[in-house]
């Protein structure tokens, strides 16, 4: 990773929170520079919105991950003209397991009983 690239990340969150998750991480990130005006805000949130769009296409459009599912997106990025690149992105998918679920659930509860 060169010293212009970032890792973020959206740590474990709903599919249907990412989006939101990873404006806020970005937005953070980069906004002592929107304060001094060397980033332009509006570039950078149009930036962030097509990245989630693209995000959505595939996770959501194309693998048809539910939104109850919990993702964590891993980022590597960078800033050109006030938009952001990606230069590399890891999405891990976690979906409940319901089996496994009640299995644990209900020996849980006879332990208890």
């Amino acid at each position: 990773m060169s010293s212009d690239e970032l890792e973020v990340m959206t740590g474990p969150v709903r599919v249907s929170g990412y989006a939101l998750k990873i404006r806020r991480v970005i937005n953070g990130v980069f906004s002592d520079k929107v304060k001094k005006g060397e980033v332009d805000s509006k570039k950078l949130n149009d930036s962030i919105t097509e990245l989630n769009r693209k995000i959505f296409q595939v996770l959501v459009e194309k693998y048809k991950v539910p939104k109850k599912a919990v993702t964590n997106i891993r980022l590597k990025i960078s800033l050109e003209d006030s938009q952001v690149v990606v230069k590399d992105i890891k999405v891990e998918v976690y979906d409940v397991d319901e089996i496994l679920s009640n299995n644990v659930t209900n020996d849980l509860k006879s332990v208890f009983s």
